[in-house]
């Protein structure tokens, strides 16, 4: 099922964001969410596990959203009763006190026998979602002053061209890739990268496939998406700016088990396995400090699957009197 829906408010886009973005208050105006818990928030993602109440079915997903405050805010259902539930929200803004809000929603129940009993008062439900966050905005914001549409100023005049190299090193140079390498070795290791710009959708490195690239994000979001163009599209983490993308299969040359998928507009720093290997003669020790920067970032996810492990085997042992 898929919903669609556009309307303007006389709100500014920033405090229409605020209202959607914050999932905690969800159970004060959305009738059919119970419960509201936020698991993670940062600039760029909100995380939160939801529960409902769907024609007496008791229904709960997990979503970890990408954002950027106050334009975009995407869906993404981590683990969940339902077997798709994805969209986004899109705000322009038209001036300080109003804006365009288009929301676009798809969702597949995993069992067919909830599909039958909750599908029709679940599809009246997300076709009202919207309205939910008008009537909260019109119950909590400042009332509207006169709407006055204004025309967006003109563009400002063309930045003088920057040379590929230069942007290349201005993406790197504060990355945790180059921490530890010289104005020198940061040029020239920028020279035998590539930059990729990708739009919401485009895939990156398709899950099966052997890649030779290992990825810095520089903006944006990017998925590790199992199929996703099927039905069982499932998000298996999300990577934000700053992070390394493909690092495992870079090393060990294994097919991707699963798929980077762009989740809005995101750059990527990409650098081919046999580019860094030439470098290996003309500067051994910024390959070596390049590779001590990767394993950090190994050791890093390492760390935390071992502490992740460790709380499970308390929760399912009870050890320690900790639960």
């Amino acid at each position: 099922m898929e919903v669609r829906r556009s309307l303007l408010m006389p709100y500014p886009a920033e405090a229409m964001f605020d209202i959607i973005e914050q999932a905690e208050h969800y159970p004060q105006f959305i009738p059919w969410c119970t419960d509201a818990v936020i698991l993670e928030r940062t600039d760029e993602i909100v995380a939160a596990r939801l529960s409902m109440k769907v024609a007496g079915i008791k229904l709960s997903l997990e979503t970890r959203n990408p954002k950027r405050r106050p334009e975009w805010l995407s869906l993404r259902m981590v683990r969940g009763a339902l077997r798709r539930f994805e969209g986004e929200w899109r705000l322009t803004p038209l001036n300080a006190q109003a804006c365009r809000i288009e929301f676009t929603l798809t969702y597949e129940f995993a069992d067919p026998v909830t599909a039958r009993v909750a599908g029709p008062v679940f599809a009246r439900m997300a076709d009202t979602m919207v309205q939910a966050y008008v009537t909260r905005a019109e119950r909590t914001l400042p009332p509207p002053g006169p709407l006055v549409f204004t025309p967006p100023p003109p563009p400002p005049p063309p930045e003088p061209a920057m040379s590929d190299d230069q942007a290349l090193y201005d993406a790197l140079r504060p990355s945790k890739l180059a921490a530890e390498l010289t104005d020198e070795q940061c040029r020239t290791l920028a020279h035998a990268m590539e930059l990729r710009r990708l739009k919401d959708g485009d895939v990156l490195v398709k899950e099966g496939t052997a890649d030779e690239h290992f990825y810095l994000i520089v903006k944006g979001v990017l998925g590790v998406v199992k199929h996703p163009e099927g039905e069982g599209r499932t998000t298996l983490n999300t990577l934000s700016a700053g992070e390394f993308a493909g690092e495992l299969s870079w090393l060990d040359g294994h097919e991707r088990y699963a798929s980077l998928v762009a989740l809005g507009e995101t750059d990527v720093l990409g650098l081919k396995r046999t580019r860094l290997e030439e470098l290996l003669e003309r500067d051994a020790l910024l390959v070596y400090r390049v590779m001590r920067a990767i394993v950090r970032a190994v050791h890093g996810i390492q760390y935390r699957l071992s502490m992740q492990q460790s709380e499970m085997s308390n929760y399912i042992y009870k050890q320690h009197g900790r639960y």
